[in-house]
């Protein structure tokens, strides 16, 4: 299935264009933003600021504008001007997106691209622990900016394309409730191909987020689960989930509070177990990184209750810790995605950034074009919402293709609100666009 746009339409390129972008997003994180950003600079050229000056828009517009003017007075500028970039080109992806895909068929087609792009991640992922060979270095992906090696790490981890296991994680995570969507025939405008495709994108994803290790994305896998089955109102499904988390919160924490669970514990991978085990139980080796965490956000609350307005300056949280002799133990940020944008431009950016990303979720569900996607807009929100869970415990968001696999998504329903206003509709497709 493929939104024909008309011969005179004047969106025919960057159409196709960002159809290339959701294909090969993840081959890259340097040339494939590069390559948006020359789609962006194309739209605003040729169609001007106004052509995209939605209110959703301009709303990241005046966001953009705070996040300078921190920027300015920031710690140290030049260090949070290179943290601008982990926002201000994204927030243009999400404008010029929000302008190309103005129709539910795009929409539908633009995310499924984007599950089977997806299969390029998992399935490497799937390579490399089949191959577990770590010191084979794989040639490094087109102007990609770290090695990667064709095997487990030491703590048996995956980590696939991305330069972290928590990246890959949370990449995959947001695409898999889209995934399960089109894999279990929810969409009936794709073809059959096209949900087989859907069922391996899902089941490949599922098995690498197990592999990455990723606690964070474990427990949000389970809440999607959950969620999705209450979209879906399999009531049984929702209590199969709750009956399953309960089972294997006895097997890992039942024994600590006396509770039994050992012989259902002996049946779930011993790795498995410990990672979870580790997130509160001081004896166990990777508990560091739970301690480590808290203090980092410690840290992170006192300089915004220092200077909760105008913040300290993007990705300056490491040099104000070395300037004022605090240990992060070797943390090279705050690992919260909120606490990381009310450090660096202060509470209002952070509001700002909730206001926006609510706003444009809120108006998307309830716009009128929203029954025509099949419910794949539901979805999406879903998947959005699970990366944004994602950033209380971690800070996924200076990887590019995250970035701009979430803000796209967000664009992209966007587009259709812009289309369902009494104005829109009063046009077609080949006029307004």
């Amino acid at each position: 299935m493929l939104w024909k746009p008309t011969e005179d339409d004047k969106l025919s390129l960057e159409w196709k264009w960002l159809q290339s972008v959701a294909i090969f997003i993840v081959i890259s994180n340097v040339f494939m933003p590069f390559f948006a950003s020359l789609l962006a600079i194309r739209v605003l050229v040729w169609h001007g600021w106004k052509a995209i000056a939605t209110p959703v828009n301009r709303a990241y517009f005046w966001l953009s504008l705070w996040m300078i003017f921190t920027t300015i007075i920031a710690f140290n500028p030049a260090t949070a001007a290179g943290g601008l970039a982990n926002f201000l080109p994204y927030f243009l992806l999400a404008a010029i997106t929000s302008y190309i895909i103005r129709a539910p068929s795009q929409f539908i087609h633009f995310l499924w691209l984007l599950v089977l792009s997806s299969i390029l991640v998992s399935g490497f992922g799937i390579l490399q622990a089949i191959i577990d060979r770590p010191d084979w270095i794989f040639p490094k992906v087109i102007f990609d900016s770290y090695p990667i090696p064709m095997g487990f790490s030491p703590d048996r981890r995956i980590q696939s394309f991305f330069g972290h296991f928590n990246e890959t994680a949370i990449y995959l995570l947001m695409l898999l409730p889209i995934a399960f969507h089109f894999a279990i025939g929810k969409v009936k405008s794709i073809s059959k191909s096209q949900r087989a495709i859907a069922a391996i994108a899902l089941a490949l994803g599922t098995c690498v987020i197990i592999l990455t290790g990723s606690r964070n994305a474990w427990g949000l896998v389970i809440l999607g689960g959950v969620v999705l089955a209450l979209y879906y109102r399999q009531w049984k499904l929702v209590a199969g989930f709750g009956a399953v988390l309960l089972v294997i919160a006895w097997a890992v924490f039942g024994q600590k509070f006396g509770l039994g669970g050992e012989a259902v514990r002996s049946l779930l991978p011993e790795g498995f177990v410990n990672r979870i085990a580790s997130t509160v139980d001081p004896k166990l080796s990777d508990y560091a990184s739970t301690a480590d965490r808290i203090n980092a956000w410690q840290f992170a609350l006192s300089l915004i209750s220092q200077h909760p307005i105008q913040g300290w300056g993007l990705r300056n949280f490491p040099l104000i810790a070395k300037s004022m002799g605090y240990d992060l133990h070797g943390l090279p940020h705050e690992h919260n995605l909120f606490f990381a944008i009310a450090v660096g431009s202060g509470i209002p950016a952070l509001l700002g950034f909730i206001g926006i990303i609510v706003w444009t979720i809120w108006t998307s569900l309830k716009s009128a074009i929203a029954k025509d996607t099949e419910g794949v807009v539901v979805v999406s929100a879903i998947g959005i919402s699970l990366c944004l869970l994602s950033g209380w415990l971690d800070l996924v968001f200076y990887e590019p293709r995250i970035s701009m696999l979430l803000w796209s998504l967000l664009g992209s329903m966007y587009g259709l609100v812009t289309v369902s206003t009494p104005k829109s509709k009063s046009q077609s497709f080949s006029s307004d666009l």
